[in-house]
């Protein structure tokens, strides 16, 4: 099979940003889920999990029409540890701020 080199550097570029999508709504998600019960927590799981799989299996599509490549796989995934590094601490952050304003202390 002939592939075309030419569009590597796009599918990589695809594949990036659907990885900081599926990263951003993971931890966008991720903080209902600390006020749910045990269901509760596990559905805000499973709607994460979906959301990951629609953007993992729409980058694909995108970006080399249903073919997986490693470094595909490895930039989406690079995308969502990206996000996990660069915006949780900010996410965490405001919640701490948030917390602060409600239940000040003394």
């Amino acid at each position: 099979m002939i592939r075309d080199v030419f569009s590597q550097p796009h599918q990589a570029m695809v594949m990036l940003f659907f990885g900081l999508v599926g990263g951003l709504g993971h931890e966008l998600l991720r903080f209902p889920r600390l006020r749910a019960g045990r269901v509760g927590a596990a559905l805000w799981d499973l709607l994460a999990l979906v959301l990951l799989q629609a953007c993992l299996l729409s980058g694909l599509m995108l970006s080399t029409r249903g073919e997986v490549r490693l470094y595909g796989l490895v930039l989406f995934f690079g995308g969502m540890a990206l996000v996990r590094w660069a915006f949780r601490p900010l996410f965490t952050e405001i919640l701490q701020k948030i917390r602060k304003k409600l239940f000040p202390s003394r």
